[in-house]
Parts: C-alpha cells; structure tokens; sequence
C-alpha cells in the first residue's frame, strides 16, 4: 500500500472510535464526594511511548551552571552543543550520529512557540535559542528519533520542547560578575502558586574570553496562564536583542608556525545582530473524555551575520560573506485527545491539525575585508512558504500490551522571488526569476509496548520523518523535494523508587543527505546515508536532596554507496550532572548549602579527508549557600582549564593578504572557552 494511502487510512481511521465507550478514568477525570465531575489540570505533557522519550527535571536543570542556551541544549542525551561563531548565533548541533548544523535535524520549541526557521539563508532549520533564561526553564521534554506523530519538519534526530516557569513565588534578582568584564542581571517575578505565570528579564554582556568575543544582549520572557469558565488560557510573549562578534576560525597551520595565537581572531569585523519578538495564545478545553487545545502564535526575527569562512582563497579582497534574513511567522495548531474502552481495553486518540506561513527576505554579499565595503551582491530575494500538516495517532493496551499506531502528513508550498539576474538568466525578465513549488510528505509512525511487572518496560518503534527544502533551490513547478528518512529503536526502560533507566538501540536512513560544505559556503547533496548507535540515560536520587543524571550515546554514520564516514558527527558523547542541597536552620529562616557540577566528554569527532578531531573533557562546577532570602553562589565553567577546540574543520584556506594561495585542505579551529569564574548573588522576595 503507498505510503499515502497508508497514512490515510490511519487519520481516517479515527472517527470510527466515537463508536467506542468514553473512558472517564483515562482522560484524568475524577469524582468528588458528590459525584460531581471534577477536572484536573493538565500540563499537556504526553506519555513516554518509546525508550528514548526523555524528561529532565527541574532539580537536573539547576545542578551545574547555566549561563545561557548552550548549558541547556548539553542537557539532552547524546547532545553536542558547539557555540564556536559568536555568543548570538545559533549552536551547532550534534544529535543521533546527525550533524544537525544549526537545526536541520533537531526540531525545537519553546513552550508552544516553534524555534527552526524554513528555508533560512545561513543554514536549513536555523534554531536560535540564544534568547532563553535558564532560570525560566523549568524542565526539558525529549523525543529522540521520529517515532511520534506530533513530530513534524526537521525532527530527523528528535525533537526537544522547553517548559518554562520560575521555581519560587515572588520577586527574583539576581546579578553575575565574572571574568572578561562579564555581567549579568535577571530579574523575575511570579506572582502566584503555578509556577507557569511569570515575567523574567536578562540583561547580560561581556568582553569574551579573546579577541572579537564580546557581546551583549537583552531577553524578555512573560506567561501567564489562568482558569476561565474551565479552560485554561495561557499567553506567552517575548522580547530578544543582541549584537556580536565573532573570532572566525584559526588555521593549525599559522598557530604551529607562530603567526596566530590558539585565541587569535582572524579577520575583524565578523559577527552580527539578532532580534526576535513573539507571542502565543492558547486555550485548552477539558471535557469529560480527554481534552481540545488550540494555539496561535506569530514571531518576527532578524538575523544580520558576517563571518570569512576560508580567507581569501575566491577574493584577494577576501571572502567576507554578509547575510541578512528577515521573516515574519504566522501558525495555528489544535490538537484533540480522547480516551475510550474498546472491548473493554483502554484506548486513546490524539488528532492534530495544523498550519503556518512564513514570509521571508534574504540578502547575501560578499564585503572586503579592509573596510567592510560590499563588492558583490549573490542573494536578493523573497519567499513566502506555506505549510499545512496533519496527524494522528492511536494508542491500544491490552494485558501487558500497549500498540502505538501514527501517521502524518505535511504539506508544503512556495513562492519565490529572485530578483539577481545570474540566478538564472535563461528566465530573467528584468524584473526578477519568479517561481513556485508545492510538495506533500506522509509518514506512518508506529510501536509496540510491553510492560514486565511493575518496573520494566520494553519497546519497540519505527517512524518516518522529512526535512523541508531550500526555497530557493526549487524550480518553478516543482513537486518540493523532501530529505526523507526512516528510523527505527528497540529498547527498554526500568523504573525504581530511587533510580530510572532508559536502555535504547536506533538506526537511521536519509534517502538523499546533505551537510554544509565550508569552503563554499552551503550545504552539499551526498547521497544515502546511515545511522546506527545506542544510548543511554540514567536519573538516580540515592538519598534526599541529591539528583545525579547521567547519559551516554555512541553512534555511527557513513554513506551508503561508498561506506565513508560522514565528516563532523559525534560518535561519542557522555554527560553527567549532579547536584545537591543541604538545608539547615540559622537565625530562624531555612537556608541551605548548594555544590553542583557537570561534565562532559565528546570523542574525536571524523572530519574531511580522514582526519578526526581532539578529544573533549569539560568540567563544571558551582558551589553556594542561601540563608533566607539571599543566596551567595560561585560557578566555573572549564574548571580544569582545558584547552579544546569547540569546532573544528577542515578545508582550503589562506588568512594572510597578500600571501601564496594553496588549495590543498587545511585544518581549522575555532578555541573553547577557557576556565571562567563568576559570582552571583540573588535576593528572592
């Protein structure tokens, strides 16, 4: 049956269960004393239906320090994090065997708010989340692989939702000091007992730890949420602005021959601005058998970026690439949930429909690097990209037995606008290469679940998923190719009083991959590929006030045809957080004693040409005490001082003017940060 046909019958399916008896008990409905229906609140988390569905908890997220998005996102199982372009930009990401660039493979959202950009100039699913308050977040929602219906555009490798709250009632202010003139303000309120209605701000810059590091930036997030006449409504906006800059890479070559120090920046000028201004709106119904949420949301965001990948191998001018993308988004989603027996067995039922529209500006020019003067424009145009998906999903348990059965559909249309003539000269009317494509995508999603006494779960799961293209790199009447990729796991998970362990093996097949060719400049089709790998994750709370979480992932991923390892992936990742907290009484007011640290291990990672990069061991820790109100906290970040690349490449380069141009591959780099100290002192009111 085509893929089509399948996922049709699946959605077409689910009207047949109004037939089926409403489960009151399911759909987490109780009876008080009067037999009055009583509904209860619910977060909209969904049930773990694979062994590699994740969530950190609060206590794992304030362990070791936070200082921004790349602490959160090394949160997640197998998860590299590279912030190696400046402290503005999107961080690269590394999941599953996946080079997710900056987040063609990893599907982002913020509490309702989706994060990947369509079609973006820079990179495929271009994911900043640099506008986080770690204190806002209260815990990480993990779906790794493509194995769940609501999983939709750039979920290859998974997909990882924000829940944000402040963790105490009242007024928080809290102020950072720390090394390179680094400083940082929060302040925060929330005003009742749900610790989802709150207003939080940042304000934070700094010198960075070497030439063209600084940056500084501003971050508002407010939600609230209340009971109105038994839904619950939540709105949720806000705010980010930054500026800047960026160091570039650094050639192993010109750091051995003495021409450039490990934290040198090589060319001036390199960074950018970002903006993002948002807002949601949602409302979720209880009924008397699950419950009907229905969101919308819009957000406009700019991003101005320039960087010199390669020198000046194309130009004596040099290379310098600027980028400007500007889009506005507009979605609307709802999503229904019922449960109902079926011949005496538990059922339930998610249906999702959705929609967004996209409207974009994208300019890139080349610029010299002696002044910043363009010379040569590249990309002047627009595109407005349409989306519209659907899915379904089902959930039957029987015994010990529980079977998952999904499917989803995307649909996807584009009109575009080039209006630089060598785009395509052959259409040129003089007044711009206009164009238009439209594409669907189905997927069946689909697992088995079976359930060994009171702490053993074991699963099995498979799932399609799809990356959106380029807009500008379809022709005008093109069926929208789509990145298709097939994945699937086995796994188990146990579950004690004190202890939880996820235990997962997966594999992945892309039809037609890609990843991003620095030397050019974007990204570069190289046909089939595939994934295999195992994780690991592990939640222990051996006695009161200690949390200790730990994960594991080793993977491969090579080409098909050729089996040549794919060039920058993670084959190896290890994370390990631990915290905890001693409380004691002094004057009268309950205080406690805090230590926290994180630490990370990637292994060499395969680059271009056979070469692999360094090993990456980093330490953090943090230490503090609180008495009352105010508390007193010391954080380190790269406590051992290691010296490590966060990214590392390899291709043709020359940074020298002037200098003999050689295309022969070189290795590049760009420095981790060095061992930083902060202290902070917050006052909760």
């Amino acid at each position: 049956m085509p893929r089509l046909c399948r996922l049709a019958f699946v959605v077409g399916f689910l009207p047949v269960l109004a037939a089926a008896q409403p489960s009151i008990e399911d759909a987490g409905v109780v009876e008080s004393d009067a037999g009055t229906p009583m509904v209860t609140t619910v977060r909209g988390s969904r049930g773990a239906r694979s062994a590699s569905e994740y969530v950190v908890p609060q206590d794992v997220v304030q362990a070791a320090p936070k200082q921004g998005a790349t602490d959160l996102l090394r949160l997640v199982p197998g998860m590299v994090a590279s912030q190696h372009s400046g402290a503005g930009k999107a961080q690269q990401l590394f999941l599953r065997g996946f080079d997710a660039v900056h987040g063609q493979d990893v599907e982002l959202d913020v509490a309702g708010l989706p994060v990947n950009q369509v079609s973006h100039l820079h990179a495929v699913g271009y994911a900043d989340v640099n506008w986080l308050i770690p204190e806002a977040v209260r815990e990480l929602h993990i779906t790794e692989g493509s194995y769940r219906a609501f999983q939709g555009d750039f979920a290859v490798a998974g997909t990882v939702r924000f829940d944000l709250g402040l963790a105490e009632q009242g007024l928080l202010v809290s102020a950072s000091l720390g090394q390179f003139a680094t400083q940082r303000l929060v302040v925060g309120f929330r005003p009742g007992e749900d610790e989802s209605t709150f207003a939080a701000l940042e304000l934070s810059k700094s010198d960075g730890f070497g030439p063209q590091r600084a940056f500084g930036k501003a971050s508002l997030l407010a939600q609230a949420t209340a009971n109105v006449k038994g839904a619950r409504v939540r709105v949720l906006l806000g705010n980010y602005v930054t500026r800047f800059d960026s160091p570039g890479v650094v050639r192993e070559a010109d750091v051995d021959a003495g021409r450039f120090t490990f934290f040198q920046a090589t060319a001036r000028g390199q960074g950018g601005s970002a903006s993002r201004h948002q807002l949601l709106v949602g409302l979720d119904l209880p009924h008397d058998t699950g419950r009907t949420t229905f969101e919308v949301y819009g957000v406009l965001s700019d991003l101005r970026l320039r960087n010199n990948f390669t020198g000046y191998i194309t130009d004596e001018r040099g290379d310098g690439l600027e980028q400007t993308h500007n889009v506005n988004t507009v979605g609307a989603r709802v999503i229904h949930r019922r449960s109902f027996t079926l011949l005496g067995n538990p059922l339930s039922a998610e249906l999702g429909l959705g929609a967004h529209r996209d409207a974009a500006n994208q300019i890139q020019r080349r610029y010299r690097e002696s002044d910043g003067t363009p010379y040569a424009d590249e990309v002047d145009a627009r595109f407005v990209q349409s989306a519209a998906d659907a899915y379904g999903e089902l959930t039957y348990s029987r015994g010990g037995w529980r079977f998952l059965l999904g499917g989803r559909a995307d649909l996807l249309g584009f009109e575009i606008v080039d209006t630089l003539a060598f785009i395509n000269p052959r259409f040129y009317d003089g007044k711009g290469y206009s164009r238009s494509a439209l594409g669907v995508h189905g997927g069946l999603k689909a697992g088995i679940e079976r359930t060994l006494g009171e702490h053993v779960r074991l699963f099995a799961n498979y799932g399609d998923g799809f990356r959106s293209p380029q807009a500008r790199s379809l022709a005008d009447g093109e069926r929208a190719p789509f990145v298709s990729v097939r994945g699937g796991e086995v796994g188990g998970a146990l579950a004690f009083s004190k202890l939880a362990l996820q235990l997962s093996g997966f594999t992945s097949f892309v039809d037609d991959d890609f990843f991003f060719d620095h030397s050019v400049g974007t990204t570069v089709f190289i046909g089939p590929t595939l994934r295999v790998g195992g994780a690991l994750q592990a939640i222990a709370r051996p006695i009161e006030n200690l949390v200790i979480s730990a994960s594991g992932t080793l993977a491969t991923a090579h080409q098909t045809q050729t089996g040549d390892l794919l060039p920058y992936f993670a084959p190896t990742v290890a994370r390990i957080d631990a915290g905890y907290k001693r409380p004691f009484t002094i004057f009268g007011l309950a205080s406690h004693g805090l230590i926290g640290a994180g630490f990370t291990l990637l292994g060499p990672r395969p680059l271009p040409f056979e070469e692999f990069s360094q090993t990456v061991a980093l330490l953090d820790a943090r230490i503090g005490v609180r008495i009352g109100p105010a508390e007193l906290r010391f954080d380190f970040s790269n406590l051992l001082d290691a010296r490590w690349r966060d990214g590392e490449f390899v291709y043709a380069s020359s940074f020298i003017p002037g200098a003999p141009v050689s295309r022969l591959p070189s290795r590049q780099f760009t420095a981790g940060a060095p061992r930083q100290f902060s202290a902070t002192v917050e006052i909760h009111i």
